[in-house]
Protein backbone atom coordinates (compact mmCIF):
# COMPACT_ATOMS: atom_id res chain seq x y z
CA UNK A 1 0.00 0.00 0.00
CA UNK A 2 2.82 2.33 0.92
CA UNK A 3 4.53 1.52 -2.38
CA UNK A 4 1.37 2.44 -4.24
CA UNK A 5 1.10 5.74 -2.35
CA UNK A 6 4.78 6.51 -3.01
CA UNK A 7 4.32 5.67 -6.68
CA UNK A 8 1.24 7.87 -6.87
CA UNK A 9 3.10 10.75 -5.19
CA UNK A 10 6.00 10.36 -7.59
CA UNK A 11 3.62 10.51 -10.55
CA UNK A 12 1.98 13.61 -9.06
CA UNK A 13 5.37 15.29 -8.71
CA UNK A 14 6.36 14.31 -12.23
CA UNK A 15 3.06 15.63 -13.57
CA UNK A 16 3.47 18.89 -11.65
CA UNK A 17 7.00 19.42 -12.93
CA UNK A 18 5.97 18.51 -16.46
CA UNK A 19 2.93 20.78 -16.33
CA UNK A 20 5.12 23.69 -15.22
CA UNK A 21 7.47 22.92 -18.09
CA UNK A 22 4.61 22.97 -20.56
CA UNK A 23 3.27 26.24 -19.14
CA UNK A 24 6.74 27.72 -19.40
CA UNK A 25 6.80 26.72 -23.05
CA UNK A 26 3.44 28.34 -23.63
CA UNK A 27 4.50 31.48 -21.77
CA UNK A 28 7.62 31.74 -23.95
CA UNK A 29 5.44 31.30 -27.01
CA UNK A 30 3.18 34.08 -25.75
CA UNK A 31 6.13 36.45 -25.35
CA UNK A 32 7.31 35.66 -28.87
CA UNK A 33 3.82 36.28 -30.24
CA UNK A 34 3.58 39.62 -28.48
CA UNK A 35 6.96 40.67 -29.84
CA UNK A 36 5.94 39.51 -33.32
CA UNK A 37 2.65 41.41 -33.07
CA UNK A 38 4.39 44.59 -31.94
CA UNK A 39 6.97 44.62 -34.73
CA UNK A 40 5.17 42.89 -37.59
CA UNK A 41 1.49 43.02 -36.66
CA UNK A 42 1.05 46.46 -38.18
CA UNK A 43 2.52 45.38 -41.54
CA UNK A 44 0.98 43.39 -44.39
CA UNK A 45 2.51 39.92 -44.64
CA UNK A 46 0.68 38.87 -47.81
CA UNK A 47 0.76 41.82 -50.22
CA UNK A 48 3.71 43.92 -51.39
CA UNK A 49 3.28 47.52 -50.28
CA UNK A 50 4.92 49.05 -53.38
CA UNK A 51 1.58 50.01 -54.95
CA UNK A 52 0.66 51.94 -51.80
CA UNK A 53 3.63 54.26 -52.20
CA UNK A 54 5.65 55.45 -49.22
CA UNK A 55 4.14 53.89 -46.11
CA UNK A 56 4.08 56.04 -42.95
CA UNK A 57 5.71 53.22 -40.99
CA UNK A 58 6.27 49.56 -41.83
CA UNK A 59 8.54 46.63 -41.04
CA UNK A 60 11.46 46.49 -43.49
CA UNK A 61 14.36 44.22 -44.42
CA UNK A 62 17.60 44.81 -46.29
CA UNK A 63 18.63 42.00 -48.64
CA UNK A 64 22.41 41.57 -48.90
CA UNK A 65 22.01 38.58 -51.22
CA UNK A 66 20.36 40.67 -53.92
CA UNK A 67 22.48 43.76 -53.18
CA UNK A 68 25.96 42.51 -52.27
CA UNK A 69 27.55 45.82 -53.28
CA UNK A 70 25.54 47.58 -50.59
CA UNK A 71 28.01 46.35 -47.97
CA UNK A 72 30.39 49.07 -49.15
CA UNK A 73 28.08 51.52 -50.91
CA UNK A 74 24.92 53.01 -49.39
CA UNK A 75 23.74 53.99 -52.86
CA UNK A 76 23.37 50.29 -53.65
CA UNK A 77 21.19 49.48 -50.62
CA UNK A 78 17.58 48.37 -50.92
CA UNK A 79 14.73 47.69 -48.53
CA UNK A 80 11.88 45.23 -48.94
CA UNK A 81 8.53 44.99 -47.17
CA UNK A 82 7.45 42.12 -44.93
CA UNK A 83 5.52 40.25 -47.64
CA UNK A 84 8.43 40.39 -50.10
CA UNK A 85 10.82 39.14 -47.42
CA UNK A 86 8.66 36.01 -47.22
CA UNK A 87 7.79 35.49 -50.88
CA UNK A 88 10.67 36.96 -52.89
CA UNK A 89 13.73 36.71 -50.63
CA UNK A 90 13.33 33.40 -48.87
CA UNK A 91 16.69 31.89 -47.81
CA UNK A 92 18.43 35.19 -48.61
CA UNK A 93 20.71 37.04 -46.20
CA UNK A 94 18.28 39.54 -44.76
CA UNK A 95 18.89 42.27 -42.20
CA UNK A 96 15.91 43.09 -40.02
CA UNK A 97 15.51 46.87 -39.90
CA UNK A 98 12.63 46.96 -37.38
CA UNK A 99 10.49 49.77 -38.87
CA UNK A 100 11.25 52.75 -41.09
CA UNK A 101 9.28 55.89 -41.86
CA UNK A 102 7.98 57.00 -45.28
CA UNK A 103 9.63 54.16 -47.19
CA UNK A 104 8.49 52.46 -50.41
CA UNK A 105 9.33 48.84 -51.07
CA UNK A 106 12.31 48.43 -53.45
CA UNK A 107 11.61 44.84 -54.47
CA UNK A 108 10.10 45.60 -57.93
CA UNK A 109 12.62 48.35 -58.75
CA UNK A 110 15.96 48.50 -60.54
CA UNK A 111 17.77 48.17 -57.22
CA UNK A 112 16.87 44.48 -57.39
CA UNK A 113 16.94 43.90 -61.09
CA UNK A 114 18.37 40.41 -60.60
CA UNK A 115 15.46 39.27 -58.42
CA UNK A 116 12.02 39.63 -59.98
CA UNK A 117 9.30 40.54 -57.48
CA UNK A 118 6.84 37.67 -57.34
CA UNK A 119 4.10 39.79 -55.80
CA UNK A 120 4.20 42.38 -58.61
CA UNK A 121 4.33 40.11 -61.62
CA UNK A 122 1.73 42.32 -63.33
CA UNK A 123 4.12 45.29 -63.34
CA UNK A 124 6.71 45.86 -66.00
CA UNK A 125 9.91 45.11 -64.12
CA UNK A 126 12.30 46.42 -63.15
CA UNK A 127 10.77 49.84 -62.64
CA UNK A 128 12.23 53.22 -61.65
CA UNK A 129 14.02 53.71 -58.36
CA UNK A 130 12.29 55.11 -55.30
CA UNK A 131 14.09 58.44 -55.23
CA UNK A 132 12.55 59.58 -51.94
CA UNK A 133 13.69 56.55 -49.95
CA UNK A 134 16.36 57.25 -47.34
CA UNK A 135 19.06 54.68 -46.57
CA UNK A 136 21.41 54.67 -43.60
CA UNK A 137 24.09 52.30 -42.33
CA UNK A 138 21.42 50.00 -40.86
CA UNK A 139 20.83 48.68 -44.39
CA UNK A 140 24.44 47.46 -44.30
CA UNK A 141 23.92 45.75 -40.97
CA UNK A 142 25.79 48.46 -39.03
CA UNK A 143 24.55 50.56 -36.13
CA UNK A 144 25.44 53.31 -33.66
CA UNK A 145 28.41 55.67 -33.82
CA UNK A 146 30.66 52.63 -33.39
CA UNK A 147 29.44 51.26 -36.77
CA UNK A 148 29.19 47.70 -35.46
CA UNK A 149 26.69 44.94 -36.33
CA UNK A 150 23.90 43.81 -34.04
CA UNK A 151 24.23 41.47 -32.33
CA UNK A 152 27.96 42.12 -32.22
CA UNK A 153 29.88 38.81 -32.44
CA UNK A 154 32.77 40.38 -30.53
CA UNK A 155 30.63 41.47 -27.58
CA UNK A 156 29.94 39.12 -24.69
CA UNK A 157 27.71 41.47 -22.65
CA UNK A 158 24.01 42.05 -23.21
CA UNK A 159 23.38 44.93 -25.62
CA UNK A 160 20.62 47.48 -24.94
CA UNK A 161 19.90 49.76 -27.90
CA UNK A 162 17.68 52.78 -28.57
CA UNK A 163 16.51 54.16 -31.92
CA UNK A 164 16.72 57.86 -32.72
CA UNK A 165 13.27 59.14 -33.65
CA UNK A 166 14.68 61.38 -36.43
CA UNK A 167 17.52 59.58 -38.23
CA UNK A 168 16.15 56.17 -37.13
CA UNK A 169 19.62 54.78 -36.48
CA UNK A 170 20.12 52.55 -33.43
CA UNK A 171 22.59 53.36 -30.65
CA UNK A 172 24.14 51.27 -27.88
CA UNK A 173 23.07 52.41 -24.44
CA UNK A 174 26.63 52.47 -23.13
CA UNK A 175 27.67 54.81 -25.95
CA UNK A 176 24.75 57.12 -25.25
CA UNK A 177 25.59 56.95 -21.58
CA UNK A 178 29.24 57.79 -22.20
CA UNK A 179 28.43 60.79 -24.35
CA UNK A 180 25.75 62.34 -22.12
CA UNK A 181 26.41 61.01 -18.62
CA UNK A 182 22.85 59.71 -18.20
CA UNK A 183 21.68 56.52 -16.54
CA UNK A 184 20.23 53.32 -17.92
CA UNK A 185 17.13 53.91 -15.78
CA UNK A 186 16.43 57.14 -17.63
CA UNK A 187 16.92 55.49 -21.02
CA UNK A 188 14.50 52.72 -20.06
CA UNK A 189 11.96 55.26 -18.80
CA UNK A 190 11.93 57.37 -21.97
CA UNK A 191 9.43 56.92 -24.76
CA UNK A 192 11.58 58.41 -27.55
CA UNK A 193 15.24 59.39 -27.99
CA UNK A 194 16.91 61.94 -30.25
CA UNK A 195 20.64 61.44 -30.84
CA UNK A 196 23.22 64.18 -30.42
CA UNK A 197 23.89 64.80 -34.15
CA UNK A 198 20.15 65.21 -34.81
CA UNK A 199 19.84 67.61 -31.87
CA UNK A 200 22.65 69.70 -33.42
CA UNK A 201 21.12 69.52 -36.89
CA UNK A 202 17.65 70.58 -35.68
CA UNK A 203 18.66 73.29 -33.23
CA UNK A 204 15.09 74.37 -32.46
CA UNK A 205 14.71 71.21 -30.38
CA UNK A 206 17.24 72.58 -27.93
CA UNK A 207 14.65 75.16 -26.89
CA UNK A 208 12.39 72.34 -25.69
CA UNK A 209 14.93 70.34 -23.73
CA UNK A 210 13.73 71.91 -20.47
CA UNK A 211 10.82 69.48 -20.84
CA UNK A 212 12.96 66.43 -21.64
CA UNK A 213 13.74 63.60 -19.28
CA UNK A 214 17.44 64.32 -19.85
CA UNK A 215 17.29 67.48 -17.73
CA UNK A 216 14.59 66.14 -15.44
CA UNK A 217 17.06 63.54 -14.25
CA UNK A 218 19.12 66.28 -12.65
CA UNK A 219 16.29 66.93 -10.20
CA UNK A 220 15.54 63.24 -9.57
CA UNK A 221 19.11 62.01 -9.58
CA UNK A 222 18.76 60.31 -6.21
CA UNK A 223 15.24 58.96 -6.69
CA UNK A 224 13.74 56.06 -8.62
CA UNK A 225 12.57 56.80 -12.17
CA UNK A 226 9.08 55.37 -12.59
CA UNK A 227 5.74 56.08 -14.22
CA UNK A 228 5.23 59.22 -12.12
CA UNK A 229 8.07 60.95 -13.93
CA UNK A 230 5.67 61.76 -16.75
CA UNK A 231 3.59 63.74 -14.23
CA UNK A 232 6.73 65.58 -13.19
CA UNK A 233 7.50 66.35 -16.83
CA UNK A 234 4.00 67.68 -17.43
CA UNK A 235 4.29 69.84 -14.31
CA UNK A 236 7.59 71.20 -15.61
CA UNK A 237 5.95 71.85 -18.96
CA UNK A 238 3.16 73.87 -17.31
CA UNK A 239 5.64 75.97 -15.34
CA UNK A 240 7.72 76.62 -18.43
CA UNK A 241 4.69 77.74 -20.40
CA UNK A 242 3.16 79.98 -17.71
CA UNK A 243 5.03 83.00 -19.07
CA UNK A 244 3.94 82.18 -22.62
CA UNK A 245 0.29 81.88 -21.58
CA UNK A 246 0.49 85.24 -19.75
CA UNK A 247 2.04 86.83 -22.82
CA UNK A 248 -0.75 85.41 -24.97
CA UNK A 249 -3.46 86.72 -22.64
CA UNK A 250 -1.80 90.14 -22.54
CA UNK A 251 -1.57 90.29 -26.35
CA UNK A 252 -5.26 89.45 -26.73
CA UNK A 253 -6.13 92.02 -24.08
CA UNK A 254 -4.09 94.67 -25.88
CA UNK A 255 -5.90 93.97 -29.14
CA UNK A 256 -9.26 94.27 -27.42
CA UNK A 257 -8.25 97.56 -25.76
CA UNK A 258 -7.08 98.99 -29.07
CA UNK A 259 -10.40 98.02 -30.64
CA UNK A 260 -12.38 99.66 -27.84
CA UNK A 261 -10.22 102.75 -28.09
CA UNK A 262 -10.94 102.94 -31.82
CA UNK A 263 -14.69 102.76 -31.20
CA UNK A 264 -14.63 105.42 -28.52
CA UNK A 265 -12.73 107.76 -30.80
CA UNK A 266 -15.77 108.12 -33.07
CA UNK A 267 -17.45 110.54 -30.62
CA UNK A 268 -14.45 112.78 -30.11
CA UNK A 269 -13.15 115.76 -32.02
CA UNK A 270 -10.20 113.70 -33.33
CA UNK A 271 -9.71 114.10 -37.08
CA UNK A 272 -11.36 111.42 -39.20
CA UNK A 273 -8.08 110.51 -40.90
CA UNK A 274 -6.47 109.66 -37.53
CA UNK A 275 -9.43 107.48 -36.54
CA UNK A 276 -9.23 105.55 -39.80
CA UNK A 277 -5.50 105.05 -39.32
CA UNK A 278 -6.05 103.59 -35.86
CA UNK A 279 -8.79 101.25 -37.11
CA UNK A 280 -6.58 100.05 -39.96
CA UNK A 281 -3.72 99.41 -37.55
CA UNK A 282 -6.01 97.42 -35.24
CA UNK A 283 -7.33 95.33 -38.14
CA UNK A 284 -3.82 94.60 -39.39
CA UNK A 285 -2.68 93.49 -35.94
CA UNK A 286 -5.73 91.27 -35.48
CA UNK A 287 -5.29 89.69 -38.91
CA UNK A 288 -1.60 89.13 -38.25
CA UNK A 289 -2.36 87.36 -34.97
CA UNK A 290 -4.95 85.15 -36.70
CA UNK A 291 -2.67 84.10 -39.55
CA UNK A 292 0.59 83.52 -37.72
CA UNK A 293 -0.71 82.77 -34.24
CA UNK A 294 1.27 83.25 -31.09
CA UNK A 295 4.52 81.29 -31.13
CA UNK A 296 4.55 78.97 -28.13
CA UNK A 297 8.12 77.90 -28.56
CA UNK A 298 9.92 78.27 -25.20
CA UNK A 299 11.92 81.47 -24.92
CA UNK A 300 13.70 80.52 -21.72
CA UNK A 301 16.87 78.70 -22.71
CA UNK A 302 17.47 75.41 -20.91
CA UNK A 303 20.79 74.11 -19.69
CA UNK A 304 21.16 71.91 -22.75
CA UNK A 305 24.51 70.24 -23.22
CA UNK A 306 25.43 68.62 -26.50
CA UNK A 307 24.33 65.01 -26.67
CA UNK A 308 21.23 62.78 -26.92
CA UNK A 309 17.93 63.73 -25.30
CA UNK A 310 15.24 61.47 -23.86
CA UNK A 311 11.54 62.33 -23.96
CA UNK A 312 8.27 61.29 -22.36
CA UNK A 313 5.40 59.87 -24.41
CA UNK A 314 3.54 63.17 -24.90
CA UNK A 315 6.51 65.44 -25.65
CA UNK A 316 5.42 66.10 -29.24
CA UNK A 317 2.18 67.70 -28.02
CA UNK A 318 4.28 70.56 -26.62
CA UNK A 319 5.63 71.61 -30.01
CA UNK A 320 4.46 75.00 -31.25
CA UNK A 321 2.19 75.01 -34.28
CA UNK A 322 2.35 78.64 -35.36
CA UNK A 323 2.94 79.32 -39.05
CA UNK A 324 6.61 80.17 -38.59
CA UNK A 325 7.29 76.95 -36.71
CA UNK A 326 5.26 74.94 -39.20
CA UNK A 327 7.42 76.33 -42.01
CA UNK A 328 10.50 75.43 -40.01
CA UNK A 329 9.34 71.82 -39.54
CA UNK A 330 8.80 71.59 -43.28
CA UNK A 331 12.21 72.99 -44.16
CA UNK A 332 13.84 70.65 -41.63
CA UNK A 333 11.74 67.74 -43.00
CA UNK A 334 10.40 66.83 -39.57
CA UNK A 335 6.68 67.41 -40.19
CA UNK A 336 6.14 63.88 -38.90
CA UNK A 337 6.54 65.28 -35.37
CA UNK A 338 2.94 66.48 -35.65
CA UNK A 339 1.56 63.11 -36.78
CA UNK A 340 0.16 61.14 -33.85
CA UNK A 341 0.44 57.88 -35.81
CA UNK A 342 4.13 58.36 -36.61
CA UNK A 343 5.58 57.05 -33.36
CA UNK A 344 6.87 53.51 -33.08
CA UNK A 345 4.68 53.09 -30.01
CA UNK A 346 1.55 53.91 -32.02
CA UNK A 347 2.63 51.43 -34.71
CA UNK A 348 3.20 48.69 -32.12
CA UNK A 349 -0.16 49.34 -30.48
CA UNK A 350 -1.90 48.90 -33.85
CA UNK A 351 -0.14 45.59 -34.31
CA UNK A 352 -1.08 44.45 -30.81
CA UNK A 353 -4.74 45.34 -31.37
CA UNK A 354 -4.74 43.43 -34.63
CA UNK A 355 -3.20 40.38 -32.99
CA UNK A 356 -5.61 40.59 -30.05
CA UNK A 357 -8.52 39.97 -32.41
CA UNK A 358 -7.05 36.58 -33.33
CA UNK A 359 -6.71 33.48 -31.17
CA UNK A 360 -3.07 33.07 -30.13
CA UNK A 361 -1.08 29.86 -29.96
CA UNK A 362 -0.79 30.47 -26.21
CA UNK A 363 -4.57 30.48 -25.77
CA UNK A 364 -4.94 27.43 -27.99
CA UNK A 365 -2.23 25.64 -26.04
CA UNK A 366 -3.84 26.40 -22.67
CA UNK A 367 -7.21 25.20 -23.95
CA UNK A 368 -5.68 22.00 -25.33
CA UNK A 369 -3.79 21.37 -22.08
CA UNK A 370 -6.97 21.76 -20.04
CA UNK A 371 -8.95 19.41 -22.25
CA UNK A 372 -6.81 16.29 -21.74
CA UNK A 373 -6.24 14.10 -18.69
CA UNK A 374 -3.01 13.81 -16.73
CA UNK A 375 -1.72 10.75 -18.53
CA UNK A 376 -2.22 12.44 -21.88
CA UNK A 377 -0.52 15.58 -20.56
CA UNK A 378 2.55 13.55 -19.58
CA UNK A 379 2.59 11.82 -22.97
CA UNK A 380 2.29 15.16 -24.78
CA UNK A 381 5.09 16.72 -22.74
CA UNK A 382 7.31 13.68 -23.25
CA UNK A 383 6.78 13.85 -27.01
CA UNK A 384 7.46 17.58 -26.99
CA UNK A 385 10.73 17.18 -25.08
CA UNK A 386 11.78 14.37 -27.42
CA UNK A 387 11.02 16.48 -30.48
CA UNK A 388 12.86 19.48 -28.98
CA UNK A 389 16.01 17.43 -28.29
CA UNK A 390 15.97 15.89 -31.75
CA UNK A 391 15.46 19.30 -33.38
CA UNK A 392 18.43 20.75 -31.48
CA UNK A 393 20.63 17.89 -32.68
CA UNK A 394 19.36 18.30 -36.23
CA UNK A 395 19.95 22.06 -36.34
CA UNK A 396 23.37 21.69 -34.76
CA UNK A 397 24.58 19.91 -37.91
CA UNK A 398 23.75 23.05 -39.92
CA UNK A 399 25.66 25.22 -37.46
CA UNK A 400 28.73 23.02 -37.77
CA UNK A 401 28.57 22.93 -41.57
CA UNK A 402 27.56 26.65 -41.74
CA UNK A 403 24.65 25.82 -44.01
CA UNK A 404 21.43 27.82 -44.26
CA UNK A 405 18.34 26.01 -42.96
CA UNK A 406 15.66 25.90 -45.66
CA UNK A 407 11.98 25.13 -45.53
CA UNK A 408 12.71 21.77 -47.18
CA UNK A 409 15.14 20.90 -44.38
CA UNK A 410 12.50 21.56 -41.73
CA UNK A 411 9.90 19.56 -43.65
CA UNK A 412 12.38 16.69 -43.93
CA UNK A 413 12.93 16.71 -40.18
CA UNK A 414 9.24 16.48 -39.35
CA UNK A 415 8.68 13.80 -41.98
CA UNK A 416 11.40 11.72 -40.33
CA UNK A 417 9.82 12.27 -36.91
CA UNK A 418 6.46 11.24 -38.32
CA UNK A 419 7.93 8.10 -39.86
CA UNK A 420 9.54 7.12 -36.56
CA UNK A 421 6.28 7.58 -34.73
CA UNK A 422 4.32 5.55 -37.30
CA UNK A 423 6.87 2.74 -37.00
CA UNK A 424 6.07 2.33 -33.31
CA UNK A 425 2.27 2.43 -33.74
CA UNK A 426 0.49 -0.93 -33.84
CA UNK A 427 3.28 -2.96 -32.26
CA UNK A 428 1.80 -5.56 -29.86
CA UNK A 429 2.45 -5.21 -26.16
CA UNK A 430 3.16 -8.43 -24.22
CA UNK A 431 2.88 -8.48 -20.47
CA UNK A 432 4.64 -11.18 -18.56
Amino acid sequence: MENQISKSSAEENELEESSVTMLDVLEEEKEREEEYAAVLGGSDEKCCTYSEGAIKRQALYSCLTCCPESRNDLNKCAGVCLACSYQCHENHELIELYTKRNFRCDCPTERMAGNRCRLNANLKQPIALNENNIYNQNFQGLYCNCHRPYPDPETTVEEFMLQCVICEDWFHSHHLNASSNVTIKLMEACSEMICGPCMDKHAFLQDYTGLSLSLMEQSVENSEINGSICDDVRAGKDNDYDKLRNDLDKSISDIMNIGEAASSQTNTDEPKLKRQKLEETTEEQSTSKTQTGICRRPTLKSNYESGPTFWAADWRLNLCRCMNCMDMYKSDKVEFFLDNDDTAKSYEERGMRRAASESSAYEQGIQALASINRVQQIDAITEYNHMKDRLKEYLHTFVVSKKVVTEEDINRFFNEMRSERNATVGQPYFCR
